[in-house]
């Protein structure tokens, strides 16, 4: 593949949410857990618009213009935007260039038992779980 997004988006089923430079990061930690979350300016496509991220040591809620592209258990990912290569919650900086990816989650993790471990509210926040595919359509299948 002479893409590595779209090789990563072919392997894992996943959507492109996000397109654009960290300009902000926010780390605290919280006994056992890094807190935080990441401010993206579009680029491209997504000029004009901002992406936060929240996370938990991992990420969490990605968030465009105020509205959930995808949340956990979903997967979110970032990406360099050259290479494909991830880039941790811990090696999100200013001025990375990332392409925020949103991965189905297994579907066990779908189901009420699952949700109640790793869905939105088990993290605080007051958010339902909607299946990134699903955000993904409403949005105009980005």
């Amino acid at each position: 593949h002479a893409d590595p997004i779209a090789a990563v988006l072919e392997v894992t089923r996943g959507h492109r949410l996000f397109k654009g430079k960290v300009v902000d990061v926010e780390r605290n930690t919280d006994g056992m857990f890094v807190r935080g979350r990441a401010v993206v300016a579009g680029l491209d496509d997504d000029k004009g618009r901002e992406l936060v991220i929240e996370f938990q040591n991992e990420n969490i809620i990605a968030r465009a213009d105020g509205r959930a592209l995808c949340t956990s258990p979903d997967l979110i990912m970032s990406l360099d935007m050259e290479s494909g290569t991830p880039v941790t919650t811990e090696g999100l900086k200013y001025g990375a260039r990332i392409v925020v990816v949103g991965m189905p989650c297994d579907d066990q993790w779908r189901t009420p038992e699952g949700l109640a471990v790793v869905g939105p509210r088990a993290f605080g926040y007051d958010l339902d779980y909607v299946p990134v595919e699903e955000l993904v359509a409403t949005e105009g299948g980005r």
